[in-house]
């Protein structure tokens, strides 16, 4: 902003001029109406003192009279003079009013009985004094002798000064410029510079930086804007918090919303090749049988097969609405306390007769009576799912061990199928729906590809704490849970 425009600038300008034009007009109004203002009041002063003295004139005692004569001339610096009948000057003893040179009226008027005179000039002089004059005045228990009374008051002391203030004007005139100016910097630096500060402050609101905040606490209206200006600020920084967290928060929704459609589309593609193969393969013996084609007229055996291969699309669709239903946002488990020692004794009978028809040597070391919060159904299906994938995956000879035991107020389970190994980087693909190791996806060498997944729902469901890893002997799952004995 340039400096002409500037608030300060305009402050100070505007009040050194209101200050000069007042003392000129201070000077002025001196200089022109207080000769008036003077004149009246001296005038006015001067008729009652001669009120005062004629109605308490001493009667018959001309000491005493001469005495209150000589006191209202001090008191009302006149000249006052007393003369009888004949002309003759009875006061003062030694006459004074003779030595003035012979003078003009200008106008004469009668007031409260007696001639009022304003003299303005003399022929002798070209610059006469002022004066005001009261002639005539007959003298109270005195109008035997005709004593008559004269007074004459100059104005000279008026004109003396209205002649001073005209030789004052220039050094006035510089004590005025420098009282306005250092005036107008004070009023400058009292009212421009907290209106500054707030500007300075408004403007960092403006680029919304929110750090300033403005120090100006008077009592007035400077005070309040300023006090509403930290208010708006720390409102808008607020509002802006809020703002950022939810536009934060609308983005990961977004994200998550993308991501959710991108694994919902990539889902259903896999669906949709998991089941394609199967219904092709059942479509092409059924036709085939129908048409008594080469070895499909054994039909037996390939109704056998279809089958066995229509029970496995079951068991995939199955799997398939379990998915569908742990994902959807209405699901409510049905949390209770569950004996998961016995359940998952329960699941290892299920897959003994699977272990010795295989070769596969199964241990299970279980401590009895443990219990967590869960829903049994899910639980079963996890566990059920996690014991089916190490058999899937143990080698003929090798052994598969599971051990339940309480750790630190929690339950933990550990499936360990030895001879195992899988590549640490393939480790977070196996909880993604289809996925495989096993890129062929023949149903001899492993599942859907949706075991893991569903275990990995559940157990997120439970806010249980797992884990797919190598060890030493093979490959080790762990899951912990908090015991509710």
């Amino acid at each position: 902003m340039s400096k002409h425009r500037s608030i300060a600038f305009k402050i100070f300008v505007l009040t050194s001029l209101v200050l000069v034009a007042f003392a000129l007009l201070l000077y002025v109004t001196l200089y022109f109406i207080l000769p008036s203002f003077y004149l009246q009041n001296k005038s006015a002063d001067l008729d009652k003192g001669i009120t005062r003295l004629l109605e308490t004139f001493p009667q018959e005692d001309w000491t005493e009279a001469v005495k209150r004569l000589d006191e209202f001339s001090l008191r009302y610096n006149a000249s006052l003079s007393v003369q009888d009948s004949s002309g003759k000057w009875v006061y003062p003893a030694f006459p004074i009013w003779p030595s003035f040179p012979r003078v003009e009226f200008e106008t004469a008027t009668e007031k409260d009985g007696f001639d009022s005179t304003i003299i303005i000039s003399t022929p002798e002089l070209t610059e006469a004094p002022k004066m005001i004059s009261r002639t005539n005045l007959p003298l109270p228990g005195y109008e035997s002798s005709g004593y008559t009374l004269s007074v004459l008051a100059s104005l000279q002391p008026i004109d003396e000064a209205t002649r001073m203030l005209l030789r004052l004007l220039p050094h006035m005139a510089l004590m005025i410029l420098v009282i306005a100016v250092l005036g107008a910097l004070v009023y400058t630096r009292l009212i421009a510079r907290p209106l500054i500060g707030i500007s300075q402050v408004a403007k960092r609101l403006a680029q919304l930086d929110f750090s300033e905040r403005s120090r100006h606490d008077s009592r007035d209206e400077i005070g309040d804007i300023s006090r509403s200006l930290n208010e708006l600020s720390m409102n808008l920084q607020h509002a802006m918090q809020e703002l950022t967290e939810a536009n934060a928060q609308l983005k990961d929704d977004i994200q998550r919303k993308e991501e959710e459609e991108a694994l919902r589309r990539e889902f259903m593609a896999m669906i949709s090749h998991e089941l394609k193969t199967p219904i092709t393969a059942v479509s092409g013996q059924l036709e085939a049988m129908l048409h008594n084609v080469g070895p499909y007229r054994d039909r037996d055996k390939y109704l056998a097969q279809s089958h066995h291969i229509l029970k496995e699309m079951e068991k995939l669709v199955y799997e398939i609405l379990d998915i569908s239903r742990l994902e959807n946002h209405h699901f409510q488990p049905s949390m209770a306390a569950v004996n998961v020692s016995a359940l998952i004794r329960e699941a290892a009978e299920q897959i003994q007769y699977v272990c010795e028809l295989n070769g596969i040597r199964l241990e299970a070391d279980l401590a009895e009576g443990l219990w967590v919060t869960g829903d049994t159904r899910l639980l079963s299906k996890a566990v059920s799912n996690v014991m089916s994938n190490a058999v899937y995956y143990t080698r003929s000879g090798e052994q598969i061990r599971i051990v339940l035991h309480a750790d630190a107020g929690h339950v933990r389970l550990s499936v360990l199928n030895t001879g195992a190994y899988i590549e640490p980087s393939e480790i977070p693909k196996l909880f993604k729906p289809f996925y495989r190791i096993e890129r062929s996806r023949s149903r001899t060498t492993g599942g859907s590809g949706l075991g893991l997944y569903i275990v990995n729902t559940i157990l997120n469901i439970h806010q249980s704490e797992y884990s797919l890893s190598n060890t030493g002997e093979g490959v080790l799952f762990s899951v912990r849970w908090k015991n509710d004995n």
